[in-house]
């Protein structure tokens, strides 16, 4: 890797833990947190690309949370209350408004975020569904500087950054949120998830509440308009326009953090309007309008269920503005710190890609 030792990456294979295991590390001190990782020199793309074995009933839990979880439950449960309706109690009509009746109050109910959620049984079955593994440049200090994860690519949907914040307690024993935006977090099922493992609302007066109350966020920065780069052969991102998240950092004097999330975008594949005239640039318009994204999504079995394919996540080193902190930044300020986030963006994409087996793939930075 061209680093001297005392400045090499670790590599965390956090689907290879027990239990028992994964939960000790977010649990213990830094020392046994270190026992989980080992130096990147040692590790192979054969071990990033690995399938994490599952029991059935470990698999069949994953693919029934993510089924009817975010976002697929919006493909999933019309056509199941439909068949229910018209095979099992034999009125479409009166099942449908059962439905309503009990989804409705988890649509009002407030959700409060549930730290334990990041370790309980199903959220560590979900890390090995799609054998999760980080490569981390520098290890994050539990209750050091905020900071502001920036981790493309969003994909159909952003599973990546979820492992992230599952993966998070076991790597440095903390905790951040991440941002989503408003109308992910209505739904009832949709919120109770996002919720209780600690997303919030992505406005910029929660996010830098968030901050400045001394937490930690996690940001995919190319949202709605970055799912339609979905289908591309090469890597896309959004990042030079957004603007915002540099303004943030430079306001609460938080570090950014480059990070990327290697098969986020293989995981599912859409149909965003593609051999329809216009088809994708009227979709993508719509879909802004509305605040979500506007198509069609399959994966595994040909169904809204993601596939198992390897995800790895690289945190680099973060990029400090406590120096430059202050209300207004200057148009220099923000260029001079855009630019090393571009820079690192593009670098440990170029660092790492090998590692997972995508020497010939490019990062486009829109």
């Amino acid at each position: 890797m061209g680093k001297d030792k005392e400045d090499e990456a670790i590599f965390m294979d956090l689907c290879s833990f027990s239990v028992d295991g994964y939960r000790a590390l977010a649990n213990g001190t830094a020392e046994h947190r270190a026992k989980g990782t080992k130096p990147l020199s040692t590790v192979s793309s054969k071990d990033t690309l690995k399938v994490t074995e599952m029991s059935f009933l470990e698999e069949a839990a994953c693919v029934f949370l993510m089924a009817f979880g975010v976002p697929n439950g919006v493909f999933t449960f019309p056509p199941i209350v439909y068949i229910v309706g018209r095979f099992v109690v034999g009125d479409v009509k009166l099942t449908a408004a059962i439905a309503v009746a009990l989804l409705l109050p988890l649509a009002i109910m407030p959700q409060k975020y549930i730290p334990e959620t990041l370790q309980s049984w199903l959220a560590i079955q979900v890390v090995k569904y799609f054998s999760y593994r980080m490569v981390v440049e520098t290890v994050p200090e539990p209750k050091g500087r905020p900071r502001i994860m920036v981790a493309p690519p969003h994909g159909v949907f952003p599973y990546g950054n979820i492992l992230a914040m599952l993966a998070y307690p076991s790597l440095c024993g903390d905790t951040f949120r991440g941002l989503a935006a408003s109308n992910a977090l209505r739904p009832p099922v949709f919120k109770q998830i996002l919720r209780s493992i600690g997303v919030v609302d992505a406005s910029r007066s929660v996010a830098r509440k968030t901050l400045e109350g001394g937490e930690s966020l996690g940001i995919s920065t190319g949202g709605v308009a970055e799912v339609f780069e979905t289908n591309d052969d090469d890597e896309c991102i959004l990042l030079r326009v957004r603007i915002g998240l540099i303004k943030l950092a430079i306001r609460t004097g938080s570090d950014l953090v480059p990070c990327y999330l290697f098969g986020n975008t293989k995981l599912l594949s859409c149909w965003a309007g593609e051999g329809i005239p216009k088809g994708r640039e009227i979709l993508e318009y719509i879909s802004r309008k509305v605040g979500f994204a506007l198509i069609l999504i399959f994966g595994r079995f040909g169904l809204p269920v993601p596939r198992r394919i390897p995800v790895m996540g690289i945190m680099g080193k973060p990029i400090p503005t406590h120096h430059m902190k202050c209300e207004e930044p200057t148009p220099e300020q923000i260029k001079e710190v855009q630019d090393k986030l571009i820079d690192e963006m593009q670098g440990i994409f170029d660092r790492y890609k090998g590692l997972y087996g995508w020497e010939e793939k490019k990062l486009i930075i829109k």
